[in-house]
């Protein structure tokens, strides 16, 4: 009977040892295609793990009042005409309480197009940052950038890109950098004595124009009561407006892209000195400004390509528009 019970004990544990191993490999395998999930319940894979089939889901931030429909149309095509075949976003559309319907329309129409690669959300932003300093040729959707770590509670980090923007490749290089004890990381301004007014020394002051933003951390820190309270007293100091408020009241906490990420479109000559003007340690050098510039992954177009006036890479905005559905559209509105 002993020997029974000994042998059946035997038995069991080999059972148990064989489950354990199977166990192990199973967990091993299914750590590798981990899912995550953004609040539009979409799988997310680290760009590590994107050897297996899932998409990889990016968020993009944007704001646009209607004089920017078509700028944003533009961008949003390029974005996807160059994303890669496992790569979706999720884009959220910042708009002032007064945005046409119809425009929210020809926006959306993107999904469709798309095949649903694209989700695109409206945020209404009403008349928030109504009082704040929008002189000179800002308006006030500019500001809206600031208030994302609580309007957008389940994402912890998010792309924000400026209607103004061609993007030429794939963002998910751009999504995985490190973020870590950063609010932003953004393209280095040569507007280097930025917040020198506000006794700050800031020698990396960004473009908040196309930036990676750490959503987590500046809800942790409760960083928005601190921007509200920043633009009240100091509003008719504001000479970059949202970008003045970042770089002075996050100095600390901001880091910088690589320049392929948000290089300015002022052309080459302007390429090849603008890491003369910079003072950041971790300023970039000449070779990578003019690389940037000649294979930008986000080229941001300050100098407007759909003006009447010159622009560099002003006929690579027009071949963006004019594979959008509203290209007869965007030609009237242009004069071109």
């Amino acid at each position: 009977m002993c020997e029974k019970k000994t042998l059946k004990g035997k038995l069991w544990l080999v059972v148990m040892a064989c489950a354990a191993i199977l166990f192990s490999v199973a967990f091993a395998f299914s750590w590798h295609q981990k899912e995550e999930y953004t609040p539009s319940g979409h799988p997310m894979l680290m760009a590590v793990r994107s050897g297996y089939n899932h998409p990889m889901v990016i968020p993009v931030a944007m704001a646009a009042d209607d004089n920017y429909t078509y700028p944003t149309i533009v961008a949003i095509t390029s974005m996807m005409i160059n994303s890669n075949s496992n790569t979706h976003y999720d884009i959220y559309i910042m708009t002032p309480g007064n945005f046409a319907q119809e425009n929210k329309q020809k926006i959306l129409s993107l999904q469709d197009k798309y095949e649903n690669r694209c989700k695109v959300t409206f945020i209404d932003m009403q008349d928030r940052y109504k009082n704040a300093n929008d002189r000179g040729h800002i308006t006030t959707p500019a500001y809206y950038r600031l208030s994302l770590s609580s309007l957008l509670p389940e994402i912890e980090k998010i792309i924000w890109l400026d209607g103004d923007v061609l993007v030429c490749g794939d963002l998910t290089d751009m999504y995985n950098i490190s973020m870590e004890n950063l609010y932003y990381r953004g393209f280095l301004d040569d507007n280097v004595h930025g917040a020198d007014k506000f006794g700050i020394n800031n020698d990396h002051y960004i473009c908040s124009g196309v930036m990676l933003v750490n959503l987590a951390k500046l809800r942790a820190d409760n960083m928005e009561p601190k921007f509200a309270e920043f633009i009240e007293k100091n509003n008719d100091k504001l000479e970059q407006w949202d970008q003045t408020v970042i770089n002075v009241v996050c100095y600390k906490n901001t880091g910088v892209l690589p320049a392929k990420y948000g290089v300015f479109n002022l052309g080459p000559e302007w390429a090849k000195s603008h890491a003369g003007t910079l003072l950041a340690r971790d300023r970039y050098t000449a070779d990578e400004m003019q690389d940037a510039y000649e294979n930008p992954v986000i080229l941001h177009c300050i100098c407007k390509p759909w003006g009447q006036g010159e622009a560099n890479r002003k006929s690579l905005w027009w071949d963006y528009a004019a594979k959008t559905d509203y290209f007869e559209e965007i030609k009237a509105k242009y004069n071109s």
